[in-house]
């Protein structure tokens, strides 16, 4: 059951055609919106205070790693303390990171061919550890930062594989699916037990939960328009997703029930969550050519933390 909190229909923006890579890539075809704004490569990014509620001060939230464009290619950046501050400087595209237990992981271009690369949070330790000629992207540590869930096109679909943190014993995850059916988008449950994915096994993207040893998984979703990007909740008794219903906005659904709720709205189309115990942030204007990093906060308003000409996507919290 949906408890519907979403403003009416005619006071909802029609959303602008999404970024394929960004709602899954080959499950949703529609033209990207392109363009690339310019900014200076070894500027920091001074964060905006719009919609700043009183006691959540943008020097206070917590430290976190995104993706921009602003150096004229995707690369990773880091904000803490109300300031943020280039990170990478391959110069080719680096993108898909995610914290867990001191350690980040990405996707990069920087060797050629899309592959995954690990090192503490600073980038300092950096290793690769994919070689496949199949693009490997969409890197997802575990709780406590031994293994790493991705998407591999190795097998010609994007499909979820698993390894140990080292890069060894890289293996498909058994989810029973047909091997051209697109999986994307994986997540570790909290205490390592489970992974949230989204698979279009049942016709369109939907959110379906399995266990992180493979096995038979669970649809939690049922949307008419697709769900994308989920995250556990801290608890691990809910997960976040994207629900495309006009504009983009935030859903919830419960993971023992399957009850689904409308949780976060936004004008300007919001999406790719990342929630540990600090709080939750995510992207306002996250498919389009312009997005900036949003914090949410306990009355699930938005408060933006960086906001430039430039596009600003796939944050993820720091975990130490």
């Amino acid at each position: 059951m949906r408890n519907n909190l979403r403003p009416a229909s005619n006071e909802i923006a029609i959303a602008s055609p999404f970024a394929v890579r960004s709602l899954s890539r080959a499950i949703i075809a529609m033209t990207a919106i392109g363009g690339l704004a310019a900014c200076s490569a070894d500027q920091n990014i001074t964060s905006s205070a719009r919609q700043q509620k009183p006691q959540e001060t943008v020097a206070s939230a917590p430290a976190f790693v995104y993706v921009s464009d602003s150096s004229g290619v995707n690369q990773l950046w880091q904000y803490s303390g109300g300031t943020s501050s280039r990170l990478t400087f391959s110069n080719s595209v680096d993108k898909d990171p995610h914290s867990a237990a001191g350690h980040l992981v990405f996707a990069s271009y920087r060797d050629g061919d899309e592959e995954i690369y690990m090192g503490r949070n600073d980038l300092s330790g950096l290793k690769r550890l994919t070689t496949t000629a199949g693009e490997d992207e969409q890197p997802n540590l575990s709780p406590d930062a031994s293994r790493i869930a991705f998407v591999s096109y190795r097998s010609g679909t994007p499909r979820i594989w698993v390894m140990d943190s080292t890069g060894a014993n890289q293996t498909a995850l058994e989810t029973g699916s047909e091997s051209y059916v697109p999986e994307s988008a994986p997540s570790w449950s909290p205490n390592g037990s489970q992974l949230v994915y989204t698979s279009t096994r049942s016709g369109m993207s939907q959110v379906f939960v399995i266990s992180a040893a493979g096995g038979t998984p669970v649809q939690l979703t049922h949307e008419m328009n697709g769900a994308f990007n989920p995250v556990w909740s801290v608890d691990g008794s809910q997960i976040v997703y994207v629900s495309v219903m006009g504009t983009p906005s935030l859903s919830a659904v419960t993971v023992a029930t399957g009850e689904t709720s409308d949780w976060v709205y936004d004008g300007a189309g919001i999406g790719q969550p990342s929630c540990t115990s600090a709080g939750c942030i995510a992207v306002e204007g996250a498919y389009g050519s312009n997005g900036s990093i949003v914090s949410i906060g306990q009355d699930l308003s938005t408060t933006i933390l960086v906001d430039t000409p430039a596009n600003e996507t796939s944050p993820t919290l720091l975990v130490h």
